[in-house]
């Protein structure tokens, strides 16, 4: 909660020096077109037009943040040009054309650039597209294992249900060995039909072994927002379609792989078991395959010899340049894509959608194959 609370604290920073930004740039812009108006006036008239940036705060509060964190990057950049143009004009007696001095001073660039990044961030929410990884464990496995990975659909944020059976027919062409959901499957958005539609369509994958499901941060509602289903109608809609739930639970699989299915991080602190104790009594000469939700825990797994970690939680960032802070700030053990940590090997989604909003400035939506292999397969 701390790390929640610090970022609370670092956006608000950023909210307060954005608007006092904006309120410049708009005061520029009217001294620069209204300057035969007195002072009175033009100060009224920055008030206002600033004022009237906040109309739509109550109707789309989110969607007004990233717009104008976006034009407020895009103002940055247009500055940073500028200044450059305005020294090197001064060196070669360069004298710029008066359209392009119009264009900066009312923003036209920034905003025109906002539009086509907003644009492909709806289009690149809605492509689904496959990503694979090809992993080779040090341990002997029976033959080449498929396993599919979707996590982060938060269902109903962007995705319907003919466009979430497409991605599950992709899936079960590739007649994956199992099939993990990596949390945040739902969350306090979505609606007590939804749940239920997003079970179905992704418990009747079919797969050799089945479908395994390990709860994320937002499934239960654990941030404090009402959710419109309970923890038990929950588990009833996940269990009823088939699938699985991993929450500190280890299964055998061909008596050559284990998966093991972790409790997640945030209800993990408040009395769950670490890696350590759930591998009690396991043969660690079988590929252990560790599903959790919140890329964290790699040093511990490394050395209680796992083999294979997956995760989501992430988005990858899902907006710029969030993914970039939270690897700046170490909010995880990796945001997004592969990394090996001793004998480990982690692998990390960005997810199926995205939370909060149907756009994705930062990485793509994706659902993954892994193809994991031992040292005799």
């Amino acid at each position: 909660m701390a790390l929640i609370y610090a970022l609370l604290i670092v956006f608000l920073l950023i909210a307060i020096a954005e608007q006092i930004y904006f309120y410049r740039k708009i005061s520029g812009a009217v001294r620069y077109f209204g300057s035969n108006l007195s002072n009175g006036k033009k100060i009224l008239l920055t008030v206002g037009i600033f004022l009237l940036t906040f109309v739509p705060v109550p109707f789309a509060f989110v969607e007004w943040f990233i717009l104008e964190m976006h034009i407020a990057v895009f103002l940055l950049c247009s500055d940073l040009a500028a200044f450059v143009a305005k020294k090197a004009g001064r060196k070669k007696n360069i004298k710029y054309p008066g359209w392009l001095k119009i264009a900066y001073k009312t923003g036209a660039v920034a905003l025109l650039l906002t539009v086509a990044v907003l644009c492909y961030g709806k289009y690149n929410m809605y492509h689904v597209i496959r990503t694979d990884y090809n992993v080779t464990v040090n341990k002997s496995l029976s033959h080449e294992y498929k396993v599919a990975l979707v996590a982060d659909l938060h269902y109903g944020i962007s995705i319907d249900g003919k466009q979430l059976q497409a991605v599950a027919d992709a899936i079960e062409k590739e007649s994956p060995d199992f099939v993990i959901l990596c949390g945040d499957i739902v969350d306090e958005s979505t609606t007590l039909d939804g749940l239920n539609e997003a079970f179905s369509i992704l418990g009747n994958i079919d797969s050799k072994f089945g479908v395994f499901y390990v709860y994320g941060n937002h499934d239960k509602s654990r941030l404090g927002l009402n959710g419109r289903f309970t923890d038990m109608q929950l588990a009833d809609a996940i269990r009823s379609n088939r699938v699985d739930i991993l929450e500190d639970n280890v299964v055998l699989f061909n008596d050559d792989m284990l998966l093991v299915g972790r409790m997640d991080k945030m209800e993990r602190a408040q009395g769950g078991k670490s890696i350590d104790e759930l591998l009690v009594g396991v043969d660690k000469s079988k590929v252990i395959v560790v599903a959790d939700h919140q890329p964290n825990d790699y040093e511990a797994l490394s050395k209680a010899g796992c083999d294979l970690v997956v995760s989501g939680h992430t988005h990858g960032g899902q907006l710029f340049p969030f993914g970039e802070f939270s690897q700046l700030i170490r909010a995880n053990d990796m945001t997004y894509g592969y990394k090996k940590v001793g004998n480990l090997n982690a692998i990390v989604t960005s997810g199926i959608a995205g939370w909060g909003f149907d756009m994705r400035t930062e990485r793509h939506s994706e659902f993954v194959m892994i193809h994991l292999k031992g040292r005799q397969s």
